[in-house]
């Protein structure tokens, strides 16, 4: 059976950037992010820290923006949509700034159609909202532990991996197992992403959102040495209908399903960020076998 080639995005007009947010300052001394843990993830603030961690490997998601983040010029009028507009009428209290509403657009009509129709005016926005970076459990704590770049805060405290481990663990009872496919994929050279959008625990990309679709939609079953599933922390149902119909939606979304099976050594207590190492990992990619296909 063979792989499937990653489906490259069309009309991308980003450059390619570093795989890992890796910048040497001065002793060639890693530069470090700054990240505040709100209790659900890590957040960063800084714009130029968003755009280097967002281009050196997609770590995070912006808040404001679908794909990569939009610094807004502050020589230029900001243009929102007119439900974003409405949005921010609820979040007033900060500074003001002249901005540019225009209608909303339907999908459904063309867009000459829509610029034709369109009648943009100027509002006073007072949200003073910021573009914000959030990233996952995994990816923050692989750029703190793995690469070296992240320092996390916590209730004003950097903390270090073993308090962050620790942490995170508390917080998602899945964060342990989570992170060792995390790791296993990172090191491949994959852009790991949250999959929920496709009912799977990750999402991996060659090189990056921008430039291909996902490959694949990953869903982790954790086992023993004997090979015995592990419904600890309950996942999904891995029963055969199940993992079918989440084929099928793999299917027409141009996607792969590959189940990542962790087999935890039985010797192990505690699953820890510094035995990764001890841990295999067993892949199986699904796909229907038609026979008009292989007749064709």
């Amino acid at each position: 059976m063979s792989l499937s080639e990653p489906k490259e995005k069309l009309n991308c007009r980003l450059k390619h950037n570093y795989p890992l947010p890796i910048i040497l300052k001065g002793g060639n001394e890693i530069y470090k992010f700054q990240g505040l843990y709100n209790g659900f993830c890590v957040e960063v603030t800084d714009d130029e820290e968003v755009r280097n961690l967002v281009s050196m490997g997609y770590f995070g998601k912006a808040n404001l923006s679908r794909s990569f983040p939009n610094f807004v010029n502050k020589e230029k009028v900001e243009i929102l949509r007119e439900r974003q507009f409405k949005r921010r009428k609820h979040w007033g209290g900060g500074k003001t700034k002249k901005v540019l509403v225009v209608n909303d657009s339907d999908s459904d009509i063309e867009i000459n159609e829509y610029l034709k129709e369109i009648t943009p005016k100027y509002e006073i926005d007072s949200s003073n909202i910021k573009e914000k970076l959030f990233m996952g459990l995994e990816e923050a704590f692989f750029l703190a532990s793995a690469v070296k770049c992240l320092n996390i805060t916590h209730n004003n405290n950097i903390l270090c991996d073993d308090e962050i481990w620790n942490l995170f663990s508390k917080e998602n009872n899945l964060f342990q197992e989570n992170y060792v496919v995390y790791y296993y994929y990172r090191s491949k050279n994959w852009v790991v992403k949250p999959g929920i959008k496709f009912g799977g625990d990750f999402l991996l990309y060659k090189e990056g959102p921008p430039f291909y679709h996902a490959s694949y939609v990953v869903i982790i079953d954790i086992f023993n040495e004997k090979l015995q599933r592990i419904n600890k922390n309950y996942r999904r149902s891995m029963n055969s209908m199940e993992i079918l119909g989440l084929n099928r939606l793999c299917e027409t979304s141009g996607k792969e399903l590959l189940i990542s099976q962790v087999i935890l050594p039985s010797e192990l207590e505690n699953i820890s960020y510094l035995n990764l190492k001890d841990f295999e990992i067993r892949e199986i990619t699904l796909k229907r076998w038609l026979l008009k296909q292989e007749n064709s």
